[in-house]
């Protein structure tokens, strides 16, 4: 069943994904009403259907939300520094603002500049595997993926190094809004991280406003399309979104990977001797545990329907990726970590309108970090201290140490 507050479910959901997709593959939760769909066709054709959105106040009323359907905790009010980050959230919301927005971003967010980062994050890695070899341990997540992270995304956009520990702990509170069972404390203290959050970049584009630089702050304050500018509300959510993906999601990936391949030595074997590429590996280590397990969609018009169960006007349905990646009816032994399968078909970066954005650095940094990795580490060894995230919806490791020698 799905209990994501069980820390034994958020654990390995994996065989709770299994029952689902072969005893209800559209099952609906009752801690909200959402409709969990566990398939990858019904997971794929969900991204794409334009009857589905991310908001529903474009077209609904409140009123209009099936029975049992409940709103975003943020939408009633409780937690406004939240919903102000929400507006202009590019996860968030609909066309045709969506259009614009990302339109707008995209000519920042050049496939230029994400490549650019790639000789940096790999001196980057390369520094922190030498200190962990002197040392002879390291922490994959605290002494590498985190650091390497941070600096590609701070680089990115223009956050000095001093702050950026500030901004993962920011991140880290926020995005414990979004747990299907986040309490009211943790909604309470990611709504005043966002606040926070808010004023720090507030205070960084009027330095650019004063002063601009060769960075994405920077270029989101220029971008124009048909004299169309983003407004600071817009950058603002814009940037604090790039900030928190872009390093919640790539820490997550590379740490399951990295768990993944230990699991599974054989596997690394064959990385590290170069028979499979490092593109494939990456894509598998992405379908196989991906670091975001949850999105949701509310249903916009009538006529919905998922295998044989009709979905509600006004009701929440449930993608569940890391169900979807394994659905053996997709994937041969779709439970087994098989690097070179090399599928991109996974859905571990969504799809249809709201595909992930930031895909290609995410894929950047995992394919440096591996391959840096499979140089240093030729046997993964796991030492005491491992520690999964708390919580569901962001799977990934708070603490994952290895041997290093």
């Amino acid at each position: 069943m799905f209990d994501p507050a069980d820390p034994a479910f958020a654990a390995d959901p994996y065989p709770a994904y299994d029952w689902l997709r072969a005893n209800h593959p559209v099952y609906r939760w009752d801690g909200d009403g959402t409709f969990l769909l566990s398939r990858y066709t019904d997971v794929h054709a969900a991204w794409r259907d334009r009857r589905l959105g991310v908001d529903f106040r474009h077209r609904l009323h409140e009123d209009d939300l099936a029975p049992g359907a409940t709103a975003e905790p943020w939408r009633a009010g409780a937690y406004p520094s939240f919903a102000a980050y929400a507006r202009w959230d590019l996860l968030a919301i609909e066309p045709p603002d969506h259009t614009r927005l990302r339109r707008l971003v995209t000519e920042a967010f050049t496939s230029r500049a994400v490549e650019a980062q790639r000789g940096p994050a790999a001196v980057a890695v390369a520094s922190a595997l030498e200190r962990a070899k002197a040392e002879g341990a390291l922490d994959v997540v605290r002494d590498l993926a985190e650091p390497l992270s941070l600096q590609i995304i701070g680089d990115l956009i223009g956050v000095p190094a001093v702050d950026r520990a500030l901004v993962l702990r920011w991140s880290h509170e926020v995005v414990r809004m979004y747990e299907p069972a986040a309490t009211a404390e943790e909604r309470t203290q990611a709504d005043a991280a966002v606040a926070a959050f808010t004023d720090y970049i507030s205070a960084l584009i009027r330095e650019r406003r004063r002063a601009p630089r060769a960075d994405l702050l920077s270029g989101l304050l220029e971008a124009m399309h048909a004299g169309d500018r983003l407004d600071e509300a817009q950058v603002t959510s814009t940037v604090m979104l790039l900030l928190m993906a872009g390093h919640e999601a790539s820490v997550n990936a590379a740490a399951n990977g990295v768990a993944a391949f230990a699991a599974h030595p054989q596997e690394w074997t064959r990385f590290c001797n170069g028979s499979v590429p490092v593109a494939n590996a990456v894509e598998e280590v992405l379908r196989w545990d991906p670091p975001l397990q949850l999105f949701r969609r509310w249903v916009l018009k009538e006529g919905v329907v998922f295998g044989d169960v009709a979905v509600p006007l006004g009701s929440r349905v449930g993608l569940l990726i890391g169900a979807a990646n394994r659905d053996p009816a997709r994937y041969e032994a779709a439970d087994r970590f098989d690097i070179g399968r090399g599928e991109p078909s996974h859905l571990a970066f969504g799809g249809g309108i709201h595909f992930c954005l930031g895909a290609p650095l995410a894929r950047l940094e995992l394919q440096v970090l591996f391959e840096a990795l499979a140089r240093a580490v030729p046997r993964i060894e796991l030492l005491p201290g491992r520690r999964r995230r708390p919580g569901f919806q962001f799977r990934g490791y708070s603490a994952l140490p290895i041997a290093a020698r």
